[in-house]
């Protein structure tokens, strides 16, 4: 598989957060290093983590959980800068959500 580029010229927007001469991925998609989860990290605001499933028997939460668009389920979310963000902000993330693990999952040649 070919390296992919340190950050491309033309980013998908809104994919790089900028903080003075630092620059970092929006999106972090990865596994846990003491268990077998996947979590997704959100480094803009509002800032979380939460867990990525797609298996339908898996014990996502009831009590608060966000399925995408390609069937995934966001859950367990730690929000990191406090309380989760409101109905119309929640669905904004969640369609970024779902465009941030298609992109991964191209990446990766899934």
């Amino acid at each position: 598989m070919p390296k992919l580029p340190h950050f491309p010229t033309t980013p998908i927007p809104d994919a790089v957060i900028e903080a003075g001469d630092i620059r970092a991925d929006r999106w972090i998609i990865g596994e846990g290093t003491d268990s077998q989860f996947e979590y997704l990290v959100h480094l803009g605001q509002p800032r979380f983590a939460c867990k990525v499933d797609v298996d339908d028997d898996a014990k996502v939460s009831k009590v608060f959980n966000i399925e995408l668009e390609a069937g995934e389920r966001l859950y367990d979310f730690v929000w990191l800068d406090g309380q989760a963000p409101d109905a119309a902000e929640l669905k904004t993330l969640a369609h970024a959500a779902s465009a941030a693990l298609e992109r991964n999952a191209r990446k990766l040649g899934y």
